[in-house]
């Protein structure tokens, strides 16, 4: 069982503006999609099986989006139950939640289960969509 997280212990964790992706950017004086990475890896810090370095395979199993959005609706996300290697639930939980927040769907579980990794260029724009809703 994974250790229980509470919100607090991920507001501990963040420092106040620096997991916003435009923060980032000048922080890091990199990418629109470096900036991305870094804004995702603020968000999930003390997620346990968590490590957000691309936007594909780690992305594949549900838990990074889940745990994204547990960040900011940490009761519609049960994160502390979920099982990384239930890629199919967890996957429909993520996008079944942020769908009911107004975040369109514009992954398949198909692509995101295909066994050569989902299009990180597809993901990168879901997790654009996340950001967008959440943070402007």
């Amino acid at each position: 069982m994974a250790q229980e997280i509470t919100s607090n212990d991920i507001l501990k964790t963040r420092e106040k503006g620096q997991d916003k992706p435009g923060s980032q950017v000048r922080r890091y004086a990199g990418s629109r999609r470096n900036a991305l990475i870094q804004w995702c890896q603020s968000r999930t810090v003390g997620y346990k099986n968590i490590e957000v370095t691309n936007f594909s395979v780690c992305w594949s199993d549900g838990m990074a989006f889940c745990a994204l959005l547990h960040s900011y609706l940490p009761d519609r996300i049960p994160f502390n139950e979920l099982v990384p290697a239930q890629k199919k639930h967890n996957l429909k939980l993520a996008f079944d939640t942020a769908n009911s927040v107004g975040i369109p769907q514009t992954l398949t579980l198909e692509e995101m289960l295909d066994r050569d990794g989902p299009d990180w260029q597809s993901v990168l724009l879901y997790v654009e969509s996340i950001y967008q809703h959440f943070e402007q």
